[in-house]
């Protein structure tokens, strides 16, 4: 009986871990060609941000670390993924925050600041750089 019944809490813990707000939703990116105009900010310049608004699931902050060195994070808020975080500068954002729950994140590895979703950092896309080209994936 003893077992059964850790089995079903277990079953119950693992059952848990689906809900999970870490697993933000994710969607695609693809590659951008950095010397286009609608790109300057980010053509390496370091510091320099920009939020591709119709990539991702709600956005993905590009942020270019240093010279040929790129750093992409879901815009979906880890703790409620349907709010779209917003950057604290269009152009030099350091900070995405949350309107709705108030959670802070840097941008150039995506740890959480402060606020109630603090447990999980950013959704980190992958990037390839190649002089011109940025995927992200």
């Amino acid at each position: 009986m003893k077992q059964a019944a850790w089995m079903a809490l277990a079953a119950l813990l693992l059952a848990g871990c689906k809900a999970d707000r870490c697993n933000t939703p994710i969607g695609s990116v693809g590659t951008i060609d950095l010397t286009l105009p609608e790109f300057s900010n980010l053509y390496n310049n370091p510091g320099g941000t920009l939020v591709i608004g119709n990539a991702g699931h709600k956005g993905v902050l590009v942020h270019c670390v240093a010279m040929g060195s790129y750093a992409a994070f879901e815009c979906a808020c880890p703790k409620d993924h349907e709010v779209r975080l917003v950057p604290n500068d269009d152009r030099y954002a350091v900070v995405l925050s949350c309107p709705s729950c108030g959670s802070r994140f840097e941008v150039i590895y995506g740890n959480p600041l402060e606020g109630s979703a603090t447990g999980c950092p950013l959704y980190q896309y992958n990037t390839a750089y190649d002089g011109r080209q940025l995927s992200i994936y």
